[in-house]
């Protein structure tokens, strides 16, 4: 067996249920996440199928699938005979059909993650934000602006919400410069409320349109006001079925390529 310390099982969300289709997916990007990590480089050779069945704690129907997956997607390369092999020239592209953050997403993609600009407040929801989180209009909510950087490019302005009567933990109220030195930090919303809050998020909803650049993002972004740019708008969803934050994100159009699997 090779090397089996750059691989770690695969642990799913205590209670949840996945499909064989899901799990495989799942699977798939935590194998492709290592690729694009460097964790696993391009050139080496994967355990075979039953092997890594057993390091990652899945069946071997859900290993091919998830093989077959990264095949697909140009990761790997099999060789009749030989075996299985990371690609020599991984692609850096993202896959939508996973539930990941600016960051990560940043990391997958080779480049190092960063924030140039960072404002958290409260205020009051908007009739859509209200909808989107089933609150009342007007209940306080908690707002996170940042200017998300790859290898100090601009490239992602992202708008978190969360309703502010989440931010509390066994000590009361959590103030917001202590969000902010956490997020600030770690450079990661979801670690916040999964650590802090313990909430954890068991899948998201989003909405993707292309659209064009205003004068507020385009300065944010640093592009020509007009530029393309693709929206992601995203409700996610806890365990009990309950919306725990909205996030709204805008890419620039030539930061990243996006793919999404779709099975037949």
């Amino acid at each position: 067996m090779e090397n089996p310390s750059r691989l770690q099982p695969f642990v799913p969300i205590v209670g949840d249920s996945y499909d064989s289709t899901t799990l495989a997916q799942r699977v798939a990007e935590q194998l492709r996440s290592l690729i694009m990590e460097g964790k696993l480089p391009p050139e080496y050779r994967l355990p075979n199928e039953p092997d890594l069945s057993t390091l990652l704690n899945v069946s071997r129907s859900t290993v091919r699938s998830a093989l077959t997956i990264l095949e697909q997607g140009g990761f790997i390369q099999r060789r009749w005979g030989v075996g299985t092999f990371i690609a020599k020239d991984p692609p850096t592209y993202n896959n939508l059909s996973i539930n990941s953050g600016v960051t990560q997403l940043i990391r997958s993609s080779g480049a190092e993650p960063g924030t140039a600009e960072f404002l958290i407040t409260t205020r009051p929801a908007s009739e859509h934000v209200a909808n989107r989180l089933s609150l009342e209009p007007g209940a306080p909510v908690v707002t996170l602006e940042r200017v998300r950087l790859a290898n100090d490019r601009r490239v992602v302005f992202s708008l978190d919400t969360l309703s502010q009567s989440l931010c509390r933990n066994q000590d009361g109220e959590i103030p917001l410069p202590e969000i902010e030195a956490f997020v600030r930090e770690r450079q990661s919303m979801y670690d916040f409320m999964r650590e802090r809050l313990f909430l954890d998020i068991h899948h998201g909803i989003a909405w993707i349109h292309p659209t064009s650049a205003e004068a507020y993002l385009a300065d944010k972004l640093s592009i020509p006001r007009g530029s393309s740019i693709l929206h992601i708008e995203q409700v996610d969803i806890g365990n009990d079925g309950e919306p725990l934050a909205l996030t709204n994100e805008y890419y620039v159009a030539d930061a990243f390529t996006f793919y999404i699997y779709r099975s037949s």
